[in-house]
């Protein structure tokens, strides 16, 4: 099975992990666990955009290094910090003061 195919298959983060033999920490996973795969998943798509054609050992070998850096740029405290939060617009919810109608 090729790698793009068997990753469909896994059916969480922590599967990943097991999948490329990467060490984490549960804690880190705990409250970062959307940032380490976007970080993971940007570097997989940049590899896949610069070397197209790596056999599928080496992209193995590739895709397991960029997980293990995107959770080791989380598990440093100092540097967990720097999340960069999206920009919503206006924002999903508005919240206003709710003043009842007086009774005449």
């Amino acid at each position: 099975m090729r790698l793009a195919e068997e990753l469909t298959h896994l059916d969480c983060a922590e599967d990943l992990f097991a999948r490329f033999g990467v060490v984490f920490d549960p804690r880190v996973m705990a409250v970062h666990r959307l940032h380490v795969l976007r970080r993971f998943g940007i570097e997989v798509q940049r590899m896949e955009t610069q070397s197209p054609f790596m056999n599928e050992a080496e992209r193995d070998r590739r895709y397991g290094q960029a997980l293990a850096d995107a959770h080791a740029h989380f598990a440093n405290p100092a540097r967990s910090a720097e999340v960069p939060l999206p920009r919503l617009g206006r924002g999903l919810v508005q919240i206003r003061s709710h003043r009842p109608e007086r009774a005449p």
